[in-house]
């Protein structure tokens, strides 16, 4: 078999997506043409065809950016695939959110190291407390003079322990995430890239949108009932999930921005 047909034959067998007969038929037709310059340069077939395959790429790298290349969420699928794709999304979109809110929790520790506990859990002047509170917290925190240190010391200990319980939640959700695909694709049901692709746009949408609230919450003084660390420390990982989440969504924007183009162009 020669280098053309033994490479797409490998790459046949390594395409899972919807559009595999129109990337084998794309790749086919470059390939070929490839050869043909090849051959007019001057190239035996047998260079011709080596040099076309390089220069195509690794098997691998293809399949990979076709993976996760944006496609249609509903056309030629089924109903139990796209119900499939949007739970297994929501699980990863959950999990990936509660380990963001686990590395809140060790940001506002280090705030608490640094900055002090106050700057993560003072209230704000005019918070009142219930008196049941309060007695709650000044026996579980013997050392404070009155109930607001207590109730400072208690909002910085729980921003730290509960957000870190959140994030241990998180990392076992991803682990049942990734090893449910990993039974999926065993048993040869694919289930391909989360939202066809789109996930990451989503994911930066909601990491964005949460970094926004938060930091307005702090700015207005909607629900904060804390320190600013508190919402900045969610603010901060938020962000920066939404923006890692922004560059690798790049591609699905870029998708979505054709479309539009082809839409607005057809009225």
């Amino acid at each position: 078999m020669n280098p053309v047909d033994e490479y797409l034959r490998e790459l046949r067998a390594g395409l899972r997506t919807r559009d595999a007969d129109l990337i084998m038929a794309e790749a086919e037709d470059h390939l070929r043409e490839t050869v043909a310059a090849g051959l007019a340069a001057g190239l035996t077939e047998r260079e011709a065809q080596e040099a076309a395959v390089s220069a195509f790429g690794s098997v691998r790298a293809v399949v990979r950016a076709h993976a996760v290349r944006p496609g249609n969420l509903i056309r030629g699928r089924t109903p139990r695939a796209i119900l499939t794709d949007l739970f297994l999304s929501a699980w990863k979109l959950g999990g990936v959110g509660l380990a963001a809110i686990g590395v809140s929790g060790a940001l506002v520790a280090l705030m608490n190291a640094t900055l002090g506990r106050a700057f993560t859990g003072q209230a704000p002047a005019g918070v009142t407390f219930a008196k049941a509170d309060c007695a709650s917290w000044m026996a579980a925190w013997s050392g404070a003079h009155d109930c607001a240190q207590a109730a400072m010391l208690e909002a910085s200990s729980d921003a730290v322990v509960l957000r870190l319980i959140g994030g241990l939640a998180g990392v076992a959700v991803l682990e049942g995430y990734f090893l449910a695909r990993f039974v999926m694709r065993r048993r040869g049901h694919e289930p391909g890239a989360p939202l066809a692709g789109y996930f990451p746009l989503l994911a930066a949408c909601v990491f964005g949108a949460a970094a926004l609230g938060l930091t307005l919450a702090q700015l207005t003084g909607f629900t904060v009932t804390a320190g600013p660390g508190v919402y900045l420390s969610g603010a901060l990982v938020s962000a920066v999930v939404a923006i890692c989440y922004g560059v690798r969504s790049r591609a699905a924007a870029r998708h979505l921005a054709g479309i539009w183009v082809r839409h607005a162009g057809a009225r």
